[in-house]
C-alpha cells in the first residue's frame, strides 16, 4: 500500500485546488456567492456576512482536509458538501437540458476522487496529520 501514498496526496492537493478559489471567492466577491446562491440553491439573499462566516468554516475545513486531520470527519464532509453542491446542479450536467454547461461535468469526477480518497483515508498518509 505505499505505493498508494503520493496518488492519494496528489489526488487531495488536487482536490484543494479544484474547491479552493470558490472559497477565496466568499471574501473577494461575496455579491458573486449571493448570485450563485440564488441561481443554484434557490436561496433568495445571503448577506455578505454569512459569505465570509461560511467562507472561514469552508476554509477551515479545506486546511483540514489538506493536513489529512481527522479524515474521517474532513474527508466525508468535504465529499458531501460539494455531493450535495453537485446535485443541487443537476440540470446543468445533464445534455439536452436548457441549463447544461459543459464546465459543470468537472464535479462528477471530482466527486468520485473524494469518495475515492474517503475510502482509502486509511492509506492516505503521505503530509498527513492523521496517520
Amino acid at each position: 500500500m505505499t505505493s498508494l501514498r503520493i496518488p492519494l496526496f496528489l489526488t487531495r492537493l488536487s482536490i484543494v485546488g479544484f474547491l479552493l478559489p470558490w472559497q477565496i471567492m466568499r471574501f473577494t466577491k461575496p455579491e458573486s456567492i449571493a448570485g450563485i446562491a440564488k441561481k443554484y440553491y434557490n436561496i433568495s439573499s445571503v448577506p455578505e456576512i454569512a459569505s465570509t462566516i461560511t467562507g472561514v468554516l469552508m476554509m477551515s475545513l479545506l486546511l483540514a482536509f489538506l493536513v489529512g486531520f481527522k479524515k474521517r470527519i474532513s474527508y466525508g464532509l468535504v465529499m458531501v458538501l460539494h455531493g450535495i453542491g453537485t446535485l443541487m446542479t443537476l440540470p446543468n450536467l445533464i445534455p439536452g437540458l436548457e441549463g447544461y454547461n459543459q464546465l459543470f461535468l468537472a464535479a462528477v469526477p471530482t466527486f468520485f476522487a473524494m469518495l475515492l480518497l474517503y475510502c482509502l483515508r486509511d492509506q492516505d498518509t503521505f503530509f498527513s496529520l492523521n496517520k
